[in-house]
């Protein structure tokens, strides 16, 4: 979404507040940076005394007792010197006064408050004009954590003191029920309960394992994709895990991933696992001659690729080193990218319809970053072209995007769609990427109707981009509960005694013969412990079996919040199977 600028500078400020309340209480703290982020602004320090998140109340409290002593900030230009000599007791102002001199920029520092509560600081700017316009009850300091200077790892480990800001009190109460909310849905916590993935010490972390549960959700969420695709042309291939680092020499990807790749080195070779599948793709178009009989050429399919994460970035299922990706690629003509591009589009509407997720979202058509150019491959008149022409595609489909500059992929523009789950929070998730770049850099050919070699323009795909951070936001979007389609177990049988168990065992086989996903539970507990139980497991459907459902040849059906009635065999499979389809 559009950034709220006003916002921002509040955030800036407040971080700028924080940093003098620190000071006041803890003279010796040594403040480093301060940036606003999302939902509020944080601050690292060097400091000496122990602080724990129970010493943030005190902070607060002076911050509060400070806000009404500062007015607006007063910007002042110092030269290299000055600037140095002002800052003499802090080493990590002075390295950053080093690069601001190197590059020959002008030092800025800005001041706030007066006496006691004046605090000067070296900053850029982007602070508000008035700070009445900032309510005591719009922040709260929210807690403590540790990080390295500059975010590297060789560096010194600082104290980082986030908080939180909104324009009121009431955003700020919605973001805290958010969070509260969020941390019950945590999907670390809810995969644990459910059985869905595991970690382990001796594979490695963010390596996940799945469970036969979880692999059920990740197969069900494929075999969606492969019904809807293969409506659309889609064929599936099969590539290796591993190839020689030319490869992604050739493509670009070496330089954007760097220290990301995994080296293999074999008795004979030196390999790389494979941070991308697109340039695997290509080889295999590249197979064969091809015609522009022969295009569109559409291949997908899902499989893992690897990136060497730093160890404290990695986290649950959303920060993983093995990545399986939902990865497909078109090679074309550029006469048939629109409607290729449009195909994508509708891929993307009924697969995520079926989730419930399609209407809640908005499109961003993700460009080049104007002030960085060397940061993508490709020629200027390509990436002209391709913007242009996704434009085009936004505006005959009515997606409204909205430009976002600095977001485009390496090779070319892209239209990422943003959905939004439960809990109101924003994922970026499809994408369709036009790339004129790749085939050129892997000189992949094509014969045109009057004979000449001409280059394909490579669509890049993803539906649900990782499986596993995707299945990360499903557990927390729906709290545990899935869409009946995907539940790893969809029915639990519950005979009420003993005597109950073989008609249970009648209507188990009956409805696995037909694909449906079915538990019995015939263990000794009571029949309150066993829906609790399936309860907590989330089962969508519990199919209660007692006397009168044996003498009458039916099963009483309870759903996870009511009680849905009773069927015959028969009809209990049409129910079950008009939901799933």
């Amino acid at each position: 979404m559009e950034k709220d600028i006003e916002l921002d500078k509040k955030r800036h400020s407040l971080a700028h507040l924080m940093a003098a309340a620190v000071l006041d209480i803890y003279p010796d703290a040594k403040p480093t940076l301060g940036p606003p982020v999302e939902n509020g602004f944080y601050y690292d320090f060097d400091i000496q005394d122990p602080i724990s998140d129970k010493d943030l109340g005190k902070i607060e409290k002076k911050m509060i007792e400070m806000l009404p002593k500062w007015s607006s900030f007063e910007k002042k230009e110092f030269g290299y010197e000055e600037a140095k000599k002002f800052f003499k007791d802090n080493p990590y102002k002075l390295e950053l006064i080093e690069e601001i001199q190197e590059k020959g920029e002008t030092v800025t520092l800005y001041t706030s408050g007066s006496g006691a509560n004046e605090f000067t600081d070296l900053c850029r700017g982007g602070h508000i004009d008035n700070m009445e316009k900032i309510k005591p009850e719009s922040f709260s300091l929210e807690k403590i954590a540790g990080a390295y200077w500059r975010g590297d790892e060789n560096n010194k480990m600082l104290t980082r003191i986030y908080g939180l800001a909104f324009n009121n009190e009431k955003e700020l109460k919605e973001y805290k029920k958010q969070k509260e909310e969020a941390i019950k849905r945590d999907h670390r916590k809810i995969g644990k309960e459910m059985d869905l993935f595991t970690f382990s010490d001796l594979v490695g972390a963010g390596l996940p394992l799945f469970t036969p549960k979880g692999t059920v959700i990740r197969n069900e969420l494929n075999n969606k994709l492969i019904s809807i695709s293969k409506k659309y042309g889609m064929e599936i291939v099969s590539i290796p895990h591993i190839a020689k680092k030319e490869l992604y020499e050739t493509s670009g990807h070496a330089q954007k991933f760097g220290d990301e790749l995994i080296k293999v080195i074999s008795h004979y070779d030196e390999f790389v696992m494979k941070p991308v599948n697109c340039p695997h793709h290509t080889q295999i178009y590249a197979s064969t001659p091809k015609s522009y009989k022969d295009l569109p050429i559409r291949y997908m399919e899902s499989t893992m690729q690897y990136r060497d994460e730093k160890p404290g970035e990695i986290g649950g299922l959303t920060r993983v080193r093995s990545i399986t990706v939902d990865d497909g690629h078109i090679f074309c003509t550029v006469d048939q990218i629109k409607q290729e591009a449009k195909n994508i589009a509708k891929i993307i509407e009924e697969f995520y319809t079926s989730l419930g997720l399609f209407g809640n979202h908005w499109v961003s058509l993700s460009l080049r970053d104007p002030k960085n150019p060397d940061a993508y491959i490709g020629e200027d008149k390509d990436w002209k072209q391709a913007e242009e022409m996704l434009q085009e595609i936004s505006n005959e489909l009515s997606l409204d995007a909205k430009k976002v500059e600095g977001e485009a992929a390496i090779y070319g523009p892209k239209l990422d769609y943003m959905f939004k789950d439960s809990l109101n929070r924003e994922w970026q998730l499809a994408t369709i990427q036009i790339d004129f770049a790749m085939p050129k850099r892997f000189k992949l050919e094509y014969t045109s109707k009057d004979g000449n070699k001409e280059t394909p323009v490579m669509i890049h795909r993803a539906i649900l981009g990782s499986y596993e951070r995707f299945m990360a936001i499903l557990i927390e979007h729906f709290a545990g509960k899935f869409p009946l389609w995907i539940a790893p177990t969809q029915i639990k049988i519950l005979p009420i005694s003993n005597n109950h168990v073989e008609y249970s065992k009648k209507i188990l086989d009956e409805l696995k013969e037909n694909d449906i996903r079915v538990q019995l539970d015939d263990s000794n507990e009571n029949l309150g412990k066993k829906i609790r139980n399936a309860k907590n497991e989330r089962t969508p459907y519990l199919a209660i079996i007692g006397d009168k459902e044996v003498q009458d040849g039916v099963i009483t059906l309870e759903g996870r919040e009511e009680k849905v009635g009773q069927f015959s065999k028969e009809e209990l499979l049409d129910y079950l199977k008009k939901e799933i389809n």
